[in-house]
């Protein structure tokens, strides 16, 4: 004999006692004779509760009435009745509504042997202890696979839980590059993967990767895409869903990692994406959801579209209008930043001031319209002369500057010496000039720490000798020497 839970003299409530046979599979089961002394143990929970909310509302009303005249008392009642039905009502629909198909859903799931359970009243002790009995049961199917589908079940929510986490983090407002590198890391992570990456379809049907992180082949190329058909990137991107593999290989990976996993992103204003992770065991992929993937996927596509707005705006900001330079702002502060690394780490960075010779006859002669033109296009060849680490910016009007970390002053009169000459031998004739109109310009170069250790002494010493330049017949460059500013 199985009994019902008891309450203790303190003034828990004690349940008769309720006689449960077993069946084939030694699980205890309801007996018919269990549903008179069921019914007849008292009120149910929902009842209990409504009775007591009503006991309390009425006392309530009482005291009102003997503290309240009549006409008052009898609205404090009408009020206090009102929120007695909504109580009850709620307590119906958000409680125990629920609470009673969860228990039919169980005892469909158990089967017969919890034919008993879910009579409405105290459905919730009995789910409880069917449960403890079917899992706790010698030998039976059922409870191997509850408790399977338990623990899936439990698995799973963590799995959403992280990736949850992941989307919090990855959505904020953060840089592109930044934004990958973030995601990498969390993902792999997350999967527990050796190698993770992230991949752009390109107009041709390859790959470009954007992105890796963790042990990759020593010349990651995803080439390999362009010709094997049984490729994961080539088939979630042509399929629209996740992909999973085993024994695959590619140029991206090396050969030990013989699981892979890849998940679509189709990114806005980016095109189709492709996030690969591979691992030597199959452990961890494998145990992650296509529900979590599928969540994660949504996460990573949303923060990517994200940072590449925020690129945009932030590039707006930054940048000149006219020439597609970095503007004075964004210049000065990058320089400020560059001096503390120069003196830091005892580099040297040099600053070159550039100006287009008669600029203002280009304006006079062949209009503003022609004069914007030149400007482009000396823009262009400073930014094609330059390195990706450097930075240059339209200063104002017909000045320009270069900001060259890592670079003694004598490489910087070099690299403008290089402009200087391939801008004085090229003939713009398609901008609007004559053919005998040439573009000069004069330049001047300062360094720290060599010249001066503060942003601002170094734009005017590259500014004397840019007028050093101008003096000495333009188009020319010329390097800041202390003798000639005596």
């Amino acid at each position: 004999m199985l009994g019902r839970p008891r309450r203790s003299d303190g003034g828990v409530r004690r349940a008769a006692p309720i006689a449960r046979a077993t069946n084939g599979d030694g699980l205890a089961a309801t007996t018919q004779s269990d549903r008179p002394a069921r019914e007849r143990s008292g009120l149910g929970t929902e009842a209990r509760l409504a009775a007591l909310a009503g006991g309390s509302l009425l006392l309530i009303w009482v005291i009102a009435l003997a503290a309240l005249r009549s006409a008052a008392a009898i609205w404090v009642g009408v009020g206090l009745g009102t929120a007695y039905i909504v109580f009850v009502v709620l307590l119906h629909l958000l409680v125990f509504h629920r609470v009673r198909r969860h228990l039919r859903e169980a005892r469909s799931r158990l089967g017969e042997e919890a034919s008993g359970l879910c009579d409405g009243r105290d459905g919730i002790d009995d789910l409880l202890t069917t449960l403890h009995e079917v899992l706790h049961a010698g030998g039976g199917d059922a409870s191997l696979t509850l408790e399977h589908d338990l623990m899936r079940l439990q698995a799973d929510n963590r799995q959403l839980v992280e990736v949850a986490s992941i989307g919090r983090d990855l959505n904020a407002a953060l840089p592109y590059r930044e934004t990958i590198e973030r995601s990498l890391t969390r993902i792999k992570a997350f999967l527990r993967a050796d190698f993770v990456a992230l991949l752009s379809r390109e107009a041709d049907g390859g790959f470009r990767l954007d992105g890796s992180l963790g042990v990759r082949s020593r010349s990651p190329s995803a080439d390999d895409c362009r010709e094997h058909g049984d490729c994961p990137l080539r088939r979630a991107v042509a399929e629209k869903r996740l992909v999973r593999t085993t024994g695959h290989r590619c140029g991206l990976f090396p050969h030990t990692m013989t699981h892979q996993l890849a998940l679509p992103l189709p990114v806005p204003n980016l095109g189709q994406m492709v996030l690969l992770a591979t691992s030597t065991t199959g452990t961890h992929l494998d145990a992650t959801s296509d529900e979590a993937l599928e969540t994660l996927s949504g996460d990573v596509v949303n923060a990517l579209a994200t940072a590449r707005k925020y690129d945009s705006i932030r590039r707006q900001v930054v940048t000149d209008h006219l020439t597609r330079l970095y503007n004075r702002r964004h210049f000065v502060r990058r320089a400020q930043e560059e001096v503390k690394r120069s003196l830091r780490e005892q580099a040297p960075m040099s600053i070159v001031m550039v100006d287009i010779d008669n600029f203002k006859r280009f304006n006079d002669t062949y209009g503003h319209a022609t004069g914007d033109r030149v400007l482009q296009a000396v823009a262009a060849q400073l930014q094609d002369a330059v390195r990706t680490t450097d930075v240059c910016a339209r200063y104002g009007g017909e000045e320009f500057t270069l900001l060259l970390p890592n670079t003694p002053g004598e490489n910087a009169v070099f690299m403008a010496e290089r402009v200087r000459r391939t801008l004085a031998n090229t003939r713009y004739t398609g901008l609007g000039l004559s053919a005998d109109a040439a573009i000069t310009i004069s330049c001047g170069v300062a360094t720290c720490p060599r010249d001066a250790t503060a942003v601002d002494d170094l734009l005017e010493l590259a500014d004397q000798a840019l007028y050093q330049a101008k003096a000495g017949g333009r188009d020319c460059v010329r390097q800041f020497e202390p003798a000639a500013q005596a």
